[in-house]
């Protein structure tokens, strides 16, 4: 590996294996704006009392 392809290499780590390029649309399963419940959390399990 030469130094060139190690720097892009730190490059890409440093922003995260997954994430999308740069100006990526988001992904339409991951639309906040559809959240019928804002702001509380609707998948946790329930506080014991």
């Amino acid at each position: 590996m030469n130094a060139e392809e190690n720097a892009s290499r730190q490059e890409a780590s440093s922003t995260g294996r997954h994430a999308a390029p740069e100006g990526a649309p988001r992904h339409p399963a991951i639309d906040l704006s559809r959240d019928p419940n804002p702001g509380r959390p609707d998948h946790a399990k329930p506080d014991d009392e």
